[in-house]
């Protein structure tokens, strides 16, 4: 644990924006809580997750937060439901991330935190739907909370 609060004060030390040092300090206040080894391998990877994410990352990540994520199993996707967003999707509705828009996805898979929206469906990278993983979720929970999440 002490490992840990000292990784967390160490990349804060490094971190300008406001809104990753608070969602930091949630993710040290709940690893206290429950420092159980399994939980405090999540919140590691959190605080490694926050350190690598910058602006535009997180700008991305709220757009397709409103993307509804495939259910979790046991239960079954609905045939003819749409889940996720397609990266032009994200793009249509912020402008802005449209130019690094593919490295920004590239980034959000490689820490965990989208994962792809498809049920047995084929298609193109570029046209694959994307949504929150349950990592990505509680990430967003600790970027726009006010209080820290529970375990």
């Amino acid at each position: 644990m002490l490992e840990f609060a000292g990784r967390v004060v160490g990349a804060a030390q490094d971190i300008s924006l406001t809104q990753k040092r608070r969602a930091l300090s949630r993710a040290l206040a709940a690893a206290i809580a429950d420092p159980t080894p399994a939980r405090l391998d999540i919140w590691e990877l959190l605080q490694a997750a926050i350190q690598e994410i910058d602006a535009p990352h997180i700008r991305f990540l709220h757009v397709i937060s409103s993307a509804t994520p495939l259910p979790q199993p046991p239960e079954k996707p609905v045939d003819n439901a749409r889940y996720g967003m397609t990266l032009e999707q994200v793009c249509e509705i912020d402008p802005g991330l449209g130019l690094g828009g593919h490295a920004i996805l590239q980034k959000l898979l490689s820490l965990g935190l989208i994962e792809s929206s498809l049920h047995g469906v084929l298609w193109s990278g570029t046209h694959r739907p994307y949504a929150l993983s349950g990592l990505g979720q509680r990430l967003m929970t600790l970027l726009e909370s006010d209080s820290p999440p529970a375990s």
